[in-house]
């Protein structure tokens, strides 16, 4: 038994905050290699949810999704924070594996900066577009499809890039590049399909208005992200 820091009140054993005040019990005087590994283990969640929360946003479109709108989250990572770790990764990157072109004068190189606020603020848009196609569901319900989609959407494109500068000169790559694009194409629909239930023939169709909304919005930004002074 320990008492707590702020109010000396007697802790019950392993207890994460004081019964009595409320003060958190954690302790920030110690070895800062304690606090790194605490740190690491709640970023990189590295209880094992976060393995099993990445084959699952891969292989199983739209499961996590559909598993949080539900209820059923202890077992998973959250949106947010799957979102923020697959993002942080993607951004810091995707410099190392973008194309560079000689050509391309400093004033229109690619921001990888603005290209990660745009897409972070392209989030609530994207949850809005799905508000318009299925209104009977939650605005917030939407936004963690969006979250999802859009952390899947960063893998794939990570591996995209990461081969651009030799799919030219080599076919296999190419080939590699058209079958996660239309991995990607596909993944959309079933997650579509998976999170709100509809038919297929309803999916595709409405996946196909939000396509047709939402790419040329997409292609702004990224068209924006290339001017890196503005």
């Amino acid at each position: 038994m320990t008492e707590c820091k702020n109010c000396s009140k007697t802790l019950p054993s392993e207890a994460g905050f004081c019964p009595a005040c409320g003060q958190s019990t954690r302790v920030f005087t110690r070895p800062w290699t304690e606090v790194f590994r605490e740190l690491l283990s709640e970023v990189f969640d590295l209880d094992g949810r976060m393995l099993v929360s990445l084959r699952l946003l891969m292989t199983r479109p739209g499961l996590l999704a559909h598993e949080y709108n539900l209820g059923r989250r202890v077992a998973y990572t959250s949106p947010l924070r799957m979102y923020l770790l697959i993002s942080l990764l993607f951004f810091f990157v995707l410099p190392m594996i973008l194309p560079t072109s000689p050509a391309m004068s400093p004033e229109h190189e690619f921001s990888v900066e603005l290209y990660s606020r745009g897409m972070f603020l392209l989030l609530p848009v994207y949850a809005l577009l799905l508000k318009l196609f299925y209104r009977k569901s939650w605005y917030l319900t939407h936004l963690v499809f969006a979250t999802y989609l859009f952390s899947a959407m960063f893998v794939v494109f990570a591996l995209m890039l990461a081969i651009e500068g030799a799919a030219d000169r080599h076919l296999s790559l190419m080939l590699l590049q058209v079958f996660l694009l239309l991995y990607m194409a596909v993944y959309f629909v079933v997650s579509l399909r998976t999170c709100y239930r509809e038919s297929w023939l309803k999916t595709t169709l409405k996946g196909l208005g939000l396509l047709v909304i939402f790419l040329p919005v997409l292609a702004g930004s990224i068209q924006l992200a290339s001017h890196g002074s503005l």
